[in-house]
């Protein structure tokens, strides 16, 4: 099968590590890689074997093939020690192990802010490893993970540039995946800085947070996202816009009428407006969010659970609130095609959404297969970098149309 999407740059330069203890195995992976174009080849046995590599070499490699059960070093154990470096190399786990098993390796990757690009039963086929090695480039343009490094920004720097209207929401479109098309986006915040360039959430999120700053940022990404809807609608086209709301957001009551009084003066219908939040977001203080949360509902505008199946009480937050669409995190979705364990878990939730009458959003869509997975689940809607990524609002405008096609593409198939 040949690859649609090239190769990325850094893996073709700085190449791949594979670390198995079957030499079989080994050859039959690095056969893969030479045939999809990877020239810059290493091995190794088990993991001590590949941190001694990894100390060698220079570049280092972009990526490492890393099975799980070794002699000496397994493969938990080495990734635990590629945590601890400054810039640990991408991850692909391939096993014959249970799924059930792999999937929890996947979790334990992700929690240390490891970027993992596939989770792989052996034998690897060349397709699955293609649709890995793809990943590596939408991995890197992805804002950092959380706990990767504190913020270098200083707060009073972040604050003016909040006053000065710098911080502004780039939009990621949500497709419906019976109909091809886009139909609603949901804000995201991004510091654009005149020194500094385009600054990911992580580097200003937590400034926000720990100086109070959060009620002003959600008005300005409200405010924003207004003037966005009455572009796109003056150009006929007619989406709905998701604003993220803090754990900060629920508990403050002067928030919440702010909120309320601009969607109301807004004079777009207050439908177009849905309210995203997650489950840890309602620990603190239950009376107050659920006074903010019902409020927002009862002027008409939607409210999502985000992050669903993240948290130890989806199913209380669901009969206790009145959520309109149900947002099954990502950890769910990306790779489920694959996974019976991931694709259980993710049919069952959006059977839950079904069955309570919300619409279901799915998170993390990366591939053509994961779309496929979604669509026979019957979800209402997709977002990832398959769809597309954040892009500000004019520039949005202006890829809809071939977004829209390709979409329509993906339906067809």
């Amino acid at each position: 099968m040949v690859a649609e999407l090239p190769l990325s740059a850094e893996l073709l330069g700085r190449g791949v590590l594979v670390v198995d203890d079957s030499a079989l195995q080994r050859m039959a992976l690095i056969e893969h890689l030479q045939a999809l174009g990877v020239s810059r080849i290493f091995e190794a046995n088990e993991g001590a074997d590949a941190l001694a590599r990894l100390a060698q070499l220079l570049p280092q490699p972009a990526l490492m093939v890393i099975d799980l059960e070794m002699p000496g070093m397994d493969g938990v154990e080495l990734i635990q020690h590629l945590a601890e470096l400054p810039l640990p190399p991408a991850i692909v786990l391939a096993s014959s192990k249970e799924d059930v098993l792999i999937s929890a390796v996947a979790s334990m990757i992700d929690s240390l802010g490891l970027p993992l690009l596939g989770a792989l039963q052996k034998p690897v086929s060349r397709e699955a490893l293609l649709k890995a090695l793809q990943g590596l480039d939408a991995e890197r343009k992805s804002a950092p993970r959380e706990g990767r490094q504190a913020s270098s920004v200083p707060a009073e720097e972040f604050k003016r540039a909040l006053d000065a209207g710098e911080v502004q929401p780039f939009f990621q479109p949500k497709a419906s995946l019976q109909l091809g098309m886009v139909k609603s986006v949901e804000a995201l915040a991004r510091w654009v800085s005149p020194a500094r360039g385009v600054v990911p959430p992580d580097e200003f999120i937590p400034l926000a947070a720990q100086h109070g700053l959060m009620s002003q940022l959600t008005l300005q990404m409200l405010d924003k996202s207004i003037e966005a809807l009455r572009m796109w609608q003056a150009r006929g086209l007619q989406l709905s816009v998701a604003i993220n709301l803090s754990p900060a957001s629920l508990h403050d009551v002067v928030l919440t009428d702010g909120l309320i009084r601009r969607v109301e003066s807004s004079g777009i219908d207050a439908h177009h407006f849905m309210f995203e939040v997650t489950e840890t977001a309602m620990a603190a203080d239950a009376a107050l969010a659920t006074g903010c949360l019902v409020r927002l509902r009862l002027r008409g505008c939607g409210l999502s659970i985000d992050d669903y199946g993240t948290g130890y009480s989806s199913m209380q937050q669901l009969s206790k609130l009145p959520f309109s669409e149900l947002k099954v995190d990502r950890s769910f979705v990306t790779g489920a095609w694959q996974r019976p364990h991931l694709r259980t878990l993710l049919a069952s939730a959006i059977e839950i959404g079904q069955r309570l009458k919300l619409g279901t959003v799915a998170e993390g869509v990366e591939t053509l297969e994961d779309w496929q997975l979604l669509r026979e689940l019957g979800c209402d809607l997709a977002q990832g970098y398959l769809i597309a990524c954040a892009l500000p609002p004019d520039e949005l405008l202006k890829a809809l149309p071939s977004i829209n096609q390709r979409l329509r593409m993906l339906r067809a198939d």
